[in-house]
């Protein structure tokens, strides 16, 4: 069956194989995701969730597809952990999933409904809910062998190897006198100053995991705010949305990528890099409560890693945002030229701003997790 030679087009023509032959559909674009195309379906009183992977992102589309169906069997299996995961819609033959004219893999998924999406945290309690739902993810899916999912997306959060590319990219500029100059570009050579002061961050988790001092485990892979979905008169988590990621990985990166992103009081989308500000509140609150759903899940090795993940994720941000600035905006999606940079600022200012504060995070971590003592 051939679809439309436009997304949305094509969009239209893929819903219909899922819901049926009708025009009762209203589509329109949904979030402000920068990986996959996504739209809102609705059908009558019914709504649901229209998603096209990128293939550029996601080469082994297959893969997330098996991985996301594990994740919901589990979550069945298991309603006391609390975790809900939104239902794949099947076509009327049955399938998971469906490939367009250009070999596009798409999935129709329950829209959770009704719900928000909070642009920024405003209160502790708030933060609470996030680390309660983000504990009981990684309590639900503890117990199982990293090796029963597959790796969806290989060399995610392996920071070094961002860091590699980055410098191939600058030194490959270099040696063709190609029309990328990062170093005598004004806006670009503090970037680039910043990175190469804070190399050794880049190895920490990974050295870790070789040392044997954490390891892995299955983790969500992007819990950042957006990717929560709130009651909209509660501050109640309903369950973590975007699950492409979820994978063998290391419990760290979730944890770190959770905490500067609810924690930035700029929010995501700042315009001033310099009004990045790591708040210790919501960071408490959520590694609190965290700790309280996860009793034992981590090391005292492992708890003493945590400062500097939160460290790491926005560091690691900030060289996969610049790197793909220079290379013309192939990975994330932007709405105009320079975006990704402003995007790296942002995490470089946050990273400046975590620093800044680490002897009290330090202090916050140790406090999450410390024994509870019952007195006699």
């Amino acid at each position: 069956m051939k679809v439309g030679s436009t997304p949305a087009l094509t969009a239209r023509a893929i819903a219909r194989r899922f819901l049926g032959a009708t025009d009762d559909l209203a589509i329109a674009p949904l979030g402000a995701g920068l990986i996959n195309r996504t739209y809102r379906v609705d059908q009558g009183q019914d709504s649901f969730v229209l998603q096209c992977l990128n293939p550029r992102v996601f080469p082994a589309p297959e893969a997330v597809m098996a991985n996301l169906v594990r994740l919901q069997a589990r979550a069945r299996a298991h309603p006391e952990c609390g975790v809900r995961v939104p239902a794949l819609i099947r076509t009327p033959a049955g399938e998971d999933w469906l490939r367009d004219d250009h070999g596009h893999l798409w999935r129709l998924l329950e829209f959770i409904r009704p719900s928000r999406v909070l642009r920024a945290l405003e209160t502790p309690r708030q933060a609470a809910a996030i680390g309660r739902a983000l504990g009981r993810f990684h309590r639900l899916l503890a117990p199982l062998d990293p090796a029963s999912f597959a790796l969806a997306l290989p060399a995610f959060h392996c920071t070094t190897s961002y860091l590699a590319r980055l410098d191939a990219l600058l030194a490959g500029a270099a040696a063709s006198n190609g029309p990328v100059d990062a170093p005598s570009d004004a806006t670009i050579a503090p970037l680039l100053q910043f990175i190469d002061a804070r190399r050794p961050l880049a190895g920490v988790l990974e050295q870790a995991l070789a040392a044997g001092i954490t390891q892995e485990r299955i983790v969500h892979g992007d819990p950042k705010l957006d990717n929560l979905l709130f009651a909209p008169d509660t501050d109640r988590v309903l369950c973590l949305i975007d699950l492409d990621t979820v994978q063998p990985g290391l419990l760290h990166h979730d944890l770190g990528d959770c905490l500067r992103s609810c924690c930035n009081r700029a929010g995501e989308q700042a315009g001033e890099q310099a009004s990045a500000s790591f708040d210790l509140a919501l960071c408490e609150a959520i590694l609190n409560a965290y700790a309280a759903e996860t009793p034992g899940l981590l090391s005292a090795e492992e708890q003493a890693l945590l400062p500097a993940a939160v460290q790491l994720i926005p560091f690691e941000l900030c060289i996969r945002f610049l790197t793909d600035h220079l290379q013309g905006d192939r990975y994330f999606k932007v709405s105009a030229a320079g975006e990704n940079r402003v995007r790296a600022e942002r995490q470089f200012a946050l990273v400046a701003d975590i620093e800044r504060k680490a002897p009290a995070l330090r202090d916050i971590v140790q406090r999450a997790f410390a024994p509870t003592t019952v007195g006699i």
